[in-house]
Parts: C-alpha cells; sequence; structure tokens
C-alpha cells in the first residue's frame, strides 16, 4: 500500500501483469468478534493504467465473496428467558449449531446450540401452525393446536387475538 502511495506520489506507473494472469485475493487470517467473523485478505496488485494525476483506475476490480453465517430467525424467545439469555442463546445457536470442526466451539456448546436450535424450529413451526388457523378463523382449533404443542402463552395470545371479536359482537347488541 505505501509503495502504491509512493509511486502515485512521484507519478510512476507500476509495470502491468500479465492479461492471463488471474488477480484473486488470498486469506491471512480470520477471527470471531462479537458481530461475526472478520477476515483478513492479502490484495493482488494494483494494476494502473495511464490517466490523469487526479484519478487512479483499477482493472478487474476483485470480487470478493465472503460467507456470512446466517441469523436466527427473530421468533420470540420461550417465555421466562431473560433478553440477555436471549441473546446468548441466539448467538450459540448461530454460531455453533452448524459449525464444523474447525470452528472454535466445545462440543458441550455444540450440542447445547442444535437442542436450542431444534427447539427454536420446533417453536416456530407451531406458532406458523396457529397462524395459519387464525388466519382461517378457526379460533378454537388455533388454540387446542397451542395447547397441543405445551405452548401456554401462545393458546393465551390465540385466544386474546380470537376475544376481541366476541367481545364487540357482544357490546354492539347489549347496546341495542
Amino acid at each position: 500500500m505505501i509503495s502504491l502511495l509512493l509511486a502515485l506520489g512521484l507519478g510512476q506507473v507500476p509495470d502491468a501483469a500479465p492479461a492471463s494472469q488471474e488477480a484473486q485475493a488470498t486469506l491471512q487470517s480470520c477471527e470471531m468478534t462479537p458481530a461475526g467473523w472478520v477476515c483478513n485478505y492479502r490484495m493482488p496488485a494494483v494494476i494502473l493504467r495511464g490517466a490523469p494525476p487526479e484519478s487512479v483506475i483499477m482493472t478487474e476490480p476483485p470480487a470478493i465473496a465472503v460467507p456470512v453465517p446466517s441469523t436466527v430467525s427473530s421468533s420470540p424467545p420461550p417465555p421466562g428467558i431473560s433478553p440477555a439469555e436471549a441473546d446468548r442463546q441466539a448467538r450459540l445457536i448461530a454460531r455453533c449449531a452448524d459449525a464444523s470442526w474447525l470452528s472454535l466451539c466445545l462440543p458441550g456448546d455444540r450440542r447445547e446450540a442444535r437442542i436450542l436450535r431444534d427447539a427454536a424450529n420446533a417453536r416456530a413451526a407451531l406458532r406458523s401452525e396457529v397462524t395459519q388457523l387464525l388466519s382461517e378463523n378457526k379460533c378454537d382449533e388455533a388454540v387446542r393446536a397451542a395447547l397441543a404443542g405445551a405452548d401456554m402463552t401462545l393458546a393465551w395470545e390465540a385466544r386474546n387475538f380470537c376475544a376481541p371479536g366476541l367481545s364487540a359482537a357482544g357490546s354492539d347488541a347489549a347496546q341495542e
């Protein structure tokens, strides 16, 4: 980088690389941070063509595709869990549930992450089923499905979702 700046400052243009040579970035290191993976790459030499002194033109800009770990769905956490614990579980699932043997996850963390992921997927499937039933205006079946899935909070939410329609109709009849 410094030599490139010196070359630009002195007005020199580096020699062009052969056209058949493909320029690729090489991976130097990666580290896990709270925000995700941070990887450092060594970029190939920049090929400068004759251009006005104020501009630099790069031929074939490097296209780097870095796989980003999938995020955990934004389904609500199970009832009775603090937000800090829910965040910890979400990070653990994202980091260790589908991790390869090269990752920095302990075997216990991997097991816990898989158990948490499976429970979150089951909650999401149950919530989807209950929502589908509610969209078809099948309130009793939605509450039964939530109770069969052992999710009292979801059953309570489904019952409260259906209740305003019933109470509004009852209050209209009482006013007449």
